[in-house]
């Protein structure tokens, strides 16, 4: 297998030269390491991006920040919504448009979740 080619630390000051897929030295691989650790954990990582954060926001809006589930329509029951919820799934043919989604309370999302999930199983 060929040898890679010898870069520069990518560690601002340091010109060391190394062989690394990291991009650092081994003096600063630890910088690498932090790095890909705050990219996983950022805001926008997961589900859709930027994208999905605006349509999410724009549901969320749109339903007045309550939650819209069907326990509490129903039990006319008033609860903080902090997600959006598809309606049908998308595993069962759902989509993301906005007739499809709803503003919902974690809590409430978690037990629809849970329910849908043995449905499946069966």
């Amino acid at each position: 297998m060929p040898v890679r080619t010898q870069r520069p630390c990518r560690a601002q000051g340091c010109r060391q030269l190394h062989r690394n897929g990291n991009g650092h030295c081994d003096a600063h691989a630890e910088l690498a390491a932090e790095k890909s650790k705050a990219w996983a954990t950022r805001k926008g990582s997961g589900r859709g991006g930027r994208p999905w954060r605006r349509l999410r926001d724009q549901i969320l809006k749109r339903d007045g920040y309550l939650c819209k589930c069907d326990n509490c329509v129903a039990l006319g029951r008033i609860l903080e919504a902090d997600e959006v919820d598809h309606i049908v799934a998308l595993a069962q043919g759902g989509t993301d448009l906005p007739s499809n989604l709803r503003a919902i309370n974690k809590h409430c999302h978690k037990a629809k979740t849970l329910i849908e999930s043995r449905m499946r199983k069966k």
